[in-house]
This record gives C-alpha cells, structure tokens and sequence, in this order.
C-alpha cells in the first residue's frame, strides 16, 4: 500500500516539476517602471503651493500655483503670462435645470463629465445622469448588490468611453446599461476620501487626502509618502498623452511616470548606484549613506552599521551569483573585492592593545583617521542596555584599534555576521572561485572562523574572553538554558550550516563528524525543526532578520546535505517556515525555497509530502522585482489607513492586504528582505540612502537556478 501511495506521489511530483519546467525560466522581458519625477519651485515652478494641472490644447502640461500659472515643455516650466486655468466642464442651464428637477433645488454639482451624447454628474446627493434631456439618478447595480452612492466626488469616462465614479462608498465602473462593478476595500480599493480622479490610456487615477490611486490592468495600486508624492493631499489629476500622471499638491507637482525597462536593466542601475554612494573605506564595503539634505543623493556619505560583515557577505553572494550568470568581468571582480573585504573582518581583530583570540570576527571597520567611535559606545551605553537586556556584555571598549594602528574595529559580533560570512564564502567558491589559490583563500578563512568557534565550545568569544551576546552555539546554552528558547532553531541550525559549508569548502572529515554530533546526538536537527516565526504566524512572536538568516542558512544547509535523516528534517524546517514566509512576497525567499525544493519529496513515519513550492511562488518573486522601487531613500510612509488593511493579531502596527499577503513592495517602505513587510507605517526622515544589494541578491538567485529569463 505504501508503494503504491509513494508511487502516485512520485507522478503528482513530476507532474508539477513537468508543469512549472513548461514555464522556467520565466520570461520578463520589458515591463512599466513606475518613477516619480519632482516637479518645485527648484525645478522652476512659480510657486510650489500648486491647485490645478491640465493638459493644454498643444499637450502640455500646465498648472496653477499661488504664484502664477506655467507650462512644462519636456526640459523645464515657462510663466504663461495672467493666465487662469481653464474653466471645467460644467452644466448649462437646460441640463441644470434638469438635474433640479431630478435632485431637488439645492443639489450642488461637483464635477461634470461628458462623452458622446451622455452627461454625467457627481454631485452631493449622488450621481447624475442625462441624456437626450433626460436625468436619472444612477443606482449602481452588480449581481444583487446595488448602491446608492451619495457624496459623490468625482466623475469621469475612461479611454474606452466607460463611466467611472467615487464616492466615501467606494467606486464603480458601468461595464453596460445597468450593469456595473463596484469596489470596495474588499475588492482591493485601498482608500476612499477622494479628491479628484483622472483617466488615461491604460487606466484611471484617483486623488485622495492621503495618497493617489491607480486602476490598470484589473489591479489597484497605492502611491502614498515622499517616495511617490510631495504631499499625500492630491488635489488635482491630469494624464498626458504619455499616459504619466501629474499631481498637484501643497508641496508642489508629482509626475508618476513609466520607464521601459528589463530586470537586467535594473539590476544595472542598482550596481551603478552603489559604486556612486555606497562605497566605504578603501576595502569598499556597501553601505547605507547618510543624506546632509533629504532626498539629495549628492550629499550622500556611506556610514558603517553594526552589520557590515552580514552585508557584505550578502553582497558577495549577490556579485558572485551575478558572474555565474553573466560571466561580467566587473561582476568577477567585485566578487573578489568583497571576498577580501569580508575576510579582514577575520583578520583585524588579531593584536594590538586588546586582541581578540584567532578567527574572531568584527562587526565593522573604521580608519582611525576618522572620529574616535568609542564615546559612542562607553560604559554608560552599555550599562543602559545591560538594564533592558540582562544578558547584554558590558565590554570596553567596543572599537578596539589593531595592531597596525590604522584601524578601528567593532566588536560583540553575532550569529547575524557569521551567516552573512558563510553564505557569502560559500556561494563565492562554488560560484567564482576557478583556481587553486582563489579556493585555498577561502579555506583559510572559513576553517580560521570555523576552528575559533571550536575551540571555544561552540561560541565566539570576544577579546575578554568571554562569549558575544548573540554568539552562543553551545548545546549548554541551546538545549539546556531557557534564555536561549527564542533562539534554539535557527542558531542550531546556523552552526550547522557553518560546519555544513566549511566540510563542503575544505573536505575535511572532522568538521562533518561535528556536524553529525550536533545534529543527531545533541537534537540540533531536531532544534531546527521550529522557527520562532512559525508558531505564532506572520508578523508574531520572533524578529523579521531571524527569517532572512534562517533561509540564508536553508540554502546552503539542504543543497549540500546528503544523509536522509537530516534532509528529512532540514525539509521539515524549511516547509514549514515557507508556508508562512510565502505570504510575504519575498523573492530571496521563494527562489531559496524552490532551490531547495522544487520537484523533491519529503519522507518520514508517515510517509511521502510533496513540498514543491507553490504557484505564487515564483509570480510573487517576478512580480516583487518588477515593483522594488528605484527610489531606495527611507522616505516616511504609511498604510495604516487603508480600508484594504487587515491588521495582524499583534496590533495596529502591522497588517497586510486583505488577501492575506503583504501589500506590494513598491506601497510599503522596505527594500531590506530582513525588515518587517508587515509595517503599516515608517517616519524615515529621507536622509538614509539604502543599497539596492537585496535586489541584485534575489534577481540573480532567480537566475542563477533558472527561475527567470530574459
């Protein structure tokens, strides 16, 4: 019997790898890159205060600001001379009276709107129609739903002569004579206080008091926070005849506008952006800059982090994957770049006043020639964290200088370091490395940080000689000290991975037998087979980088496994956790996953499970690469008001769509895979100029394994 059930799973499971091998890779080609072009008084707009936008009789935009009025003729705005703008449709006095004796005397016409022989109004007490001298209050029907929309905001026909309205109820489209679709929050309409709504070629937009609306191709989308708009208060809409979409607002004219553009192409400008902004120290490590004047990239300086080394090593993988696609010289050499640049962070800490012992590995450098970091971090800092977290090292000081003087570096490093360094050694190997030397540098630093974590029963110990406060992998702290409950799975399975990497790199047997004693007598397999993420459900219990290292590790850990009784349970660990992560629409997720998974069958006591992703798995990845914005400054932004928002069971804080999936990348404000896509709102400043690395991580990954195509 139970050959017969593993045999129909064996064909369902070929079915699907033969169902998404028809589809892989998945074609891109060229797709709509939404950008949004800045229009102030910087740019020469007589005043930025603007209350009208119109496309002119010659298709150019024209606007009315508190200043005057001025006309954009494709390289910059011209004074149109005691110029008022142009009168809107409005009723004459046959069709007002008309409407009178429909509405009642006092009705107040708000926007009119015409096409061929029909008039339509949206008006205080509803909507209007007229035709031939006759007037009807429109009563919206779909299916046995209809409505009697009332305050009624605007009105307009669309490119194909088909009527659209919006009103606080929501807003409907007439698809025939008495046959309509009615959106709700419920149907993916994200807000409803409308302002104004304009139609274009491929769609219509929607002014709201706090944010704009688009409809295209059957999808709603959301425009909200400095990244799309210089005030959320929309308080006009023109299309041009490029189908972009001009806003008036109090802080002046946004232009949503369309690029053509491929995901190489993206990938492209990414790259260009960090060798712009985000290089730091002569070892060129990419970072996040700091904006002296917000949203001006010019006066960008990369400032290290606590988490360069995780970082960097992402960067590498991302550069690495990058080579392996491409086979790019630059990408080549920014994958050795960034191989050196991981491997001093091993290097550094050896000597000078306070050496920490061999392999140890630093948060971050810094060049001494550059202000002292101590005061920042003194005994006071320490203590005051110490009180929140008991747990938390009071060591000083945290930037020793080396031996060479030249340098700073930051200690207390954690488990978040040492994945990014594993996983970016490992694809680096497999992926870059061609000759002896280049694979002989690699196993001298992964056994250097490997052989440090041995011979300090399983920690990383800093230049007291004490562990790290997040560097703990002992079985005595992860299977016998409650502190450390939270963090049993994924550090269990992060000195797995890294012995898992380092046995693959050097071949050396010891580190495997480690490996096995950890796992199989120690329970670190087992330990894994839970995520703090996974109990709770998206958005609970546990912190949003726990999941990115957990599948940085999945990636490396079930492709090199090779005993069946730990990939059983790496495969339960990472089937699991994908049923909850898939809801985020994470593309370095969903290719790790399928990496991993695709056309494989879990077995255990109670036979075969198919764990081959799911459909979305990979649509959901194209489609997050396709959104992630050009614009990486940290904008504030929110979602917490969408009447599309479910909120999650923690609270006010987080939610997501009401499909059960976060909101779309491109409507909320992270572009790291390690921040929480479940946050309804941010108060970025718009001085922090963000890397465009996790991109290039995710698209490379995708086709790295075959998942997209050019």
């Amino acid at each position: 019997m139970k050959s017969k059930a593993t045999a129909l799973l064996t064909l369902c499971v070929l079915s699907i790898v033969s169902a998404y091998g028809e589809n892989l890779p998945m074609v891109t080609g060229v797709f709509q890159q939404q950008v949004h072009r800045v229009h102030t008084a910087a740019q020469g707009l007589p005043d930025n205060d603007v209350t009208r936008v119109w496309v002119d009789a010659r298709g150019q935009v024209a606007v009315a600001t508190a200043g005057g009025a001025a006309s954009y003729d494709g390289e910059g705005w011209l004074p149109l001379p005691e110029v008022s703008a142009p009168p809107r449709p409005e009723l004459d006095r046959s069709e007002l009276d008309g409407l009178r004796g429909v509405a009642g005397p006092d009705v107040a016409a708000r926007v009119v709107a015409r096409h061929e022989d029909e008039v339509a109004v949206a008006a205080d007490t509803g909507l209007y129609l007229g035709a031939g001298g006759e007037w009807r209050m429109a009563l919206p029907r779909q299916g046995d739903v209809r409505w009697a929309p009332v305050d009624v905001r605007a009105v307009a026909y669309d490119a194909d002569g088909v009527l659209w309205f919006a009103a606080p109820q929501g807003v409907g489209c007439r698809v025939a004579e008495d046959d309509w679709r009615l959106f709700t929050g419920a149907e993916g309409l994200p807000y409803n206080d409308f302002t104004c709504m304009a139609a274009g070629a491929s769609g219509v937009w929607f002014g709201t008091s706090n944010g704009a609306i688009q409809y295209r191709d059957g999808a709603w989308s959301f425009r909200q926070g400095r990244r799309w708009l210089l005030d959320n208060h929309v308080r006009d809409i023109a299309v041009d005849g490029a189908d972009n979409a001009w806003l008036a607002t109090a802080g002046g004219v946004s232009c949503i506008a369309h690029r053509e553009m491929t995901l190489a192409e993206k990938a492209a400008f990414y790259e260009e952006e960090i060798e712009k902004h985000h290089r730091r120290t002569r070892f060129g490590y990419v970072c996040p800059a700091e904006l002296a004047v917000p949203g001006d990239k010019s006066t960008g300086v990369p400032v290290f982090t606590d988490n360069d080394g995780h970082f960097t090593g992402l960067y590498l993988g991302a550069v690495s994957l990058g080579y392996a696609v491409t086979g790019s010289p630059k990408l080549r050499q920014d994958a050795v770049n960034a191989f050196r640049a991981l491997a001093f962070l091993s290097e550094v800490t050896e000597g000078g006043a306070h050496p920490a012992p061999k392999g140890f590995i630093a948060r971050a450098v810094k060049p001494t020639s550059e202000p002292n970091p101590n005061p920042q971090f003194d005994l006071e800092y320490d203590q005051r964290r110490n009180q929140a977290d008991a747990l938390w090292k009071i060591i000083q000081p945290r930037w020793p200088v080396d031996a060479t003087g030249e340098w700073y570096w930051k200690n207390d490093s954690s488990s978040d370091e040492l994945d990014g360094h594993f996983f970016g050694f490992a694809v680096y190997f497999d992926r870059v490395c061609e000759t002896e030397e280049e694979k002989d540098a690699v196993r001298e630093v992964v056994r250097r940080i490997m052989d440090h974590i041995l011979a300090h029963g399983y920690n990383l110990v800093d230049h007291d000689g004490q562990p790290t406060r997040w560097g703990r992998f002992s079985p005595d702290d992860l299977n016998r000290n409650p502190a450390w409950c939270d963090e049993r799975g994924l550090n269990s399975l992060s000195i797995l991975t890294y012995l898992s990497i380092t046995h693959h790199v050097t071949g050396d047997p010891e580190y495997r037998e480690v490996l096995l004693k950890l796992a199989l007598d120690e329970g670190y397999g087992m330990n894994g087979m839970t995520q703090p993420k996974c109990l709770p459900g998206p958005g609970g219990a546990g912190h949003q980088p726990d999941d990115n290292m957990a599948f940085m590790n999945y990636y490396h850990l079930l492709r090199y496994e090779t005993d069946p009784r730990l990939l059983s349970m790496f495969q339960h660990a990472i089937y699991t956790h994908w049923k909850y992560e898939r809801l985020e629409r994470n593309p370095f997720a969903n290719f790790i996953y399928a990496a991993c998974c695709l056309g494989k069958a879990r077995t255990d006591h109670w036979g075969d499970t198919d764990i081959s992703p799911s459909p979305d798995c990979f649509g959901d990845a194209i489609d997050t690469l396709k959104r992630y914005p050009l614009d990486l400054v940290d904008w504030p932004m929110s979602n917490a008001h969408r009447i599309d928002m479910v909120p999650l069971t923690d609270g006010a804080a987080s939610g997501g769509r009401n499909d059960g999936k976060v909101f779309p990348i491109d409507e909320r404000h992270e572009v790291y895979w390690d921040l929480n896509p479940w946050a309804l709102a941010y108060n970025g400043t718009g001085t922090r100029l963000r890397e465009g690395f996790p991109y290039l991580l995710a698209y490379y990954m995708g086709r790295a394994h075959g998942f997209i195509g050019e």
